[in-house]
């Protein structure tokens, strides 16, 4: 009699033969012409920003004003930063890995770098190496999980590298999460009085876009707090402009079955119909939301603070908590470090995602490169690729 393989064993042991896939766009657009995954874009276009700008709660005129972008030194409208999810998010693309049953998966951090500014009009290819390595470790939260890496290079036109990330999931089996029920205790929604709205809207209205005034950086100190940026209680609302924006494109109900029962592999669906799989309703005791969402605002906080002459080369975050129906985040930030790197005056920011019961949902840096007052405008960095060429 054959021994039981365990889902996670049948992820580790079949994922494990694929590290190292290589997965192009082109590969990737002909399998999946229609997709309601996050290959939504190949074409920068201000519609696509200006909704994409929508989702996240995002008014800065750089993105969303085409003459006022015409005025800065880009002399074009540009996007913000993690505009590039919805060129590629290459977390497990569907028909290149195996999806085991009994496994759920859940986005959980990035490391990031941009070379180049991203402006209206441009086109873009990406290649991705999924998977580019697994790790097996052990947790509070379904005790045994694998966490599952991909590398990605995005390319625009002219075949000129622009940016680049590594980001891993974590999966996990459906029963351990269950049994473990490590968030049954949240099951109950956030209550909130009249003053903690009026304060949470009040937080919200203080949000500064720095924008045309430049910030340069031997006006930076060490241990300088930016605006926070607040967002909540999330609703559906909240959650579906996202959505809508560029992390998940829905489909109506008649074009997703057709498409899905005639060519399987023609649409890319996550649940294609079905309901939610079980791992996700017991990880959530109330509905959360794509960690991409909670991260995406730390992007918001960035872009005010730096101004339009300013540069983000970096960005890394860990998700350490759901952000679900009914939470309130304050997205904080402060200068950790300040420094010169061969020409780029660069600026260190520890930033924390805090719910309304003071725990930190989502952690990490980024680097900030300022114009200089005495030595002039940005230096972009050197661009390099994460994944071979050949």
């Amino acid at each position: 009699m054959s021994a039981v393989v365990s889902p996670l064993d049948q992820l580790i042991n079949q994922w494990g033969k694929l590290t190292g896939n290589l997965i192009t766009s082109e590969e990737q657009r002909a399998m999946a012409p229609i997709t309601t995954n996050n290959n939504l874009n190949r074409t920068v276009s201000a519609d696509q920003i200006r909704i994409f700008l929508d989702g996240e709660g995002d008014l800065n005129p750089l993105y969303r004003n085409p003459e006022y972008a015409q005025k800065t030194k880009y002399k074009c409208l540009i996007a913000p930063p993690n505009y590039l999810y919805t060129i590629s998010y290459a977390q497990h693309p569907e028909g290149r890995v195996p999806m085991i049953p009994g496994i759920a998966g859940f986005y959980s951090g990035c490391d990031r770098e941009w070379f180049r500014p991203v402006c209206d009009g441009d086109n873009f290819t990406y290649r991705v190496i999924f998977p580019s390595e697994i790790k097996v470790k052990s947790s509070k939260f379904a005790g045994r999980i694998v966490l599952g890496y991909e590398k990605t290079d995005y390319y625009k036109q002219g075949g000129e590298i622009v940016a680049g990330y590594s980001s891993y999931e974590t999966w996990a089996e459906i029963e351990k999460i269950k049994e473990m029920n490590k968030y049954g205790n949240l099951a109950k929604m956030p209550e909130y009085s009249e003053k903690e709205i009026e304060e949470i809207y009040a937080a919200q209205d203080r949000e500064e876009i720095r924008g045309s005034n430049p910030r340069y950086w031997e006006d930076v100190e060490e241990g300088d707090e930016l605006t926070p940026v607040v967002r909540g209680p999330m609703s559906e609302n909240e959650r579906d402009a996202w959505m809508a924006g560029g992390h998940f494109h829905k489909l109506s109900d008649k074009l997703n079955r057709s498409l899905w029962v005639k060519e399987p592999m023609t649409i890319i669906s996550t649940f294609a119909g079905r309901e939610p799989p079980a791992g996700f309703k017991a990880a959530h005791p109330r509905p959360a939301v794509a960690g991409q969402q909670p991260e995406a605002w730390r992007y918001v906080l960035l872009t005010n603070w730096m101004g339009d002459d300013g540069f983000l080369w970096k960005f890394n975050s860990q998700i350490r908590m759901f952000t679900m129906m009914g939470d309130t985040t304050w997205v904080k930030g402060k200068v950790i470090k300040k420094y010169l790197d061969d020409g780029k005056y660069c600026v260190d920011i520890d930033i924390q995602n805090t719910n309304q019961n003071e725990v930190v949902t989502i952690k990490g840096t980024a680097t900030v490169i300022l114009p200089s007052r005495e030595h002039g405008p940005v230096v972009y960095p050197k661009p390099y690729n994460r994944v071979p060429q050949q």
